[in-house]
């Protein structure tokens, strides 16, 4: 596929300028009232506006929640209203579900539904979100100065793939040190 280097890069330039403001809301800038279940979903798409959606593919359904619910994975609502940690566990899920399965999903959010385990956990991942950001942008940008030069026909190319491979390997990472939990010898394993 051909692409035109001068369009890459300015689509790249304006991701990173997104990139470098977007932010997950804190625990504390999460809504502290009960929430109807499309109130969390127009919230959690609001939040997560840097995941691509449109209407017929939402970052999050009422189902899709329900099924959260079912799986253990967020503790269920009250009277069927949802609090800050509600919210919390479904930003976490939403994100990781990009590249996570639900069942690698489940390893890494707390077992325990605890508001504290949660407001914890929802702490660790959105700093972890913060500064892996930070981190993947410089990384993204010294690959790009490198691949897109004008005398490199095949540096879109080259950066696409490099994202790809990327992206495969830290599933696998992921998905490898996720079973650690899970596997009698797991560290025989790696």
């Amino acid at each position: 596929m051909a692409y035109n280097r001068v369009q890459f890069q300015q689509k790249l330039d304006r991701w990173r300028s997104y990139m470098e403001d977007f932010c997950l809301p804190s625990w504390d800038a999460l809504p502290d009232m009960e929430l109807y279940m499309d109130q969390v979903i127009s919230l959690v798409n609001r939040y997560l506006n840097l995941i691509p959606q449109d209407d017929t593919n939402p970052v999050i359904t009422a189902s899709a929640v329900n099924n959260y619910v079912r799986l253990r994975m967020m503790p269920a609502p009250e009277r069927k209203r949802y609090s800050r940690h509600h919210m919390a566990c479904v930003i976490m899920i939403c994100v990781l579900k990009q590249s996570l399965t639900l069942a690698e999903i489940q390893r890494i959010l707390p077992p325990e539904m605890t508001e504290e385990n949660i407001h914890q956990t929802y702490n660790d991942f959105i700093g972890k979100m913060a500064t892996t950001t930070e981190l993947f942008i410089g990384q993204v940008a010294e690959i790009a100065s490198q691949v897109l030069t004008p005398e490199n026909d095949h540096g879109c190319e080259s950066l696409v793939l490099h994202s790809a491979v990327s992206s495969v390997l830290y599933k696998l990472l992921t998905a490898k040190l996720s079973a650690l939990q899970t596997l009698p010898n797991a560290t025989e394993e790696i």
